[in-house]
């Protein structure tokens, strides 16, 4: 074979290998308290600019003082190049206690370029998921969900609208090819998990109503996932890397030595699924949750759900989700 036959083939197995058809993702997410979240959108386009997903729609679903959520999400997507994907926020969602606004949101609203308005002038968060959903193609939608489940329990109680004649059940059941769910904590927590203690009564809806797959990622894989260090080797221009910088974690921020993982770790399973080399999937039972927003998980009789749990060492998820997230855009704003 000659040198040129090589490169040929090479060329030919690299683009057969990025052959499948991109993965329709709405990524709903609490975009003001912790740095995962920008973190999470940065590995979502990191995807999308290797051809593995395509960003829908940003929905926020937790109300910070500062008022910045969809622009915090905005200035991260102009950033990746890709400013006129849809946001919409939940106008009656989860809410940051009086007196802690977000470390992040405000800066990157104020320090980098972006279009979208203060959170309570941007579309709603279940006009845009229906919206969104209305015009995909069957079985192809593909959502995850870090923060409250606020957005999700909206979607699913919601009935036919002038945007759709079907309920947001039947949107779900028509449209939705799984959801992913960073929350809670399994086999069960001992304490109520940040994103379920934000609006329990979402979470019972959900885990009860949800007519299609759901795919929980629990607080215990986030918290063996350390990454954020390598966002110091990107430009002052990310708004990521400003995010990181800003979280105070520990006694530093951060960006110092890094964080748990487990938003960007939601996003790698939304697109690639559960890789066999990388996650052990635990299925044949029900995911519950009570009042006080406790999970647990149950074998007693299976739903379409399952769990997560990190199969072997973590070191090469952290690897991975590192070098996705510290990724340069593929075509940043300001460039071609």
């Amino acid at each position: 074979m000659t040198s040129l036959h090589a490169l040929l083939l090479s060329s030919l197995l690299a683009l057969t290998a990025h052959a499948a058809p991109a993965v329709p993702v709405i990524f709903d997410s609490d975009m003001a308290n912790d740095c995962d979240d920008a973190g999470a959108l940065a590995v979502l386009h990191a995807l999308a600019d290797r051809g593995e997903a395509e960003i829908l729609a940003v929905v926020t679903n937790r109300k910070d003082v500062s008022n910045a959520s969809a622009a915090a999400a905005a200035a991260i997507n102009t950033y990746y190049g890709r400013p006129d994907i849809p946001i919409g926020t939940d106008k009656d969602g989860a809410k940051v206690p009086p007196g802690k606004p977000s470390s992040y949101a405000p800066a990157l609203r104020d320090e980098f370029p972006h279009q979208a308005l203060p959170d309570d002038q941007m579309p709603d968060a279940l006009d845009i998921y229906r919206r969104t959903l209305a015009s995909a193609a069957d079985g192809s939608v593909v959502i995850c969900s870090v923060g409250a489940l606020s957005n999700l329990e909206d979607l699913v109680r919601s009935g036919p609208d002038a945007i759709s004649p079907l309920s947001g059940a039947d949107l779900i059941r028509t449209k939705v090819k799984n959801t992913v769910i960073m929350g809670g904590g399994f086999p069960r927590t001992a304490s109520p998990e940040t994103n379920i203690k934000l609006d329990p009564a979402a979470c019972v809806a959900v885990v009860n109503e949800w007519p299609g797959p759901i795919l929980w990622q629990g607080y215990e894989v986030g918290a063996a996932l350390i990454t954020g260090a390598e966002l110091q080797n990107t430009p002052a221009a990310n708004p990521v890397r400003r995010a990181f910088a800003l979280r105070p974690f520990h006694d530093g921020f951060a960006i110092d030595h890094g964080k748990p993982s487990h938003d960007q770790a939601a996003v790698l399973l939304a697109v690639r699924g559960p890789e066999a080399d990388l996650w052990q999937v635990i299925d044949k039972g029900r995911v519950i949750s009570d009042s006080e927003g406790h999970t647990e998980w149950l074998r007693d009789w299976a739903k379409k759900h399952g769990y997560v749990k990190i199969r072997n060492s973590p070191r090469a998820l952290t690897t991975l989700i590192g070098q996705l997230m510290s990724a340069a855009p593929k075509s940043a704003a300001g460039q071609p």
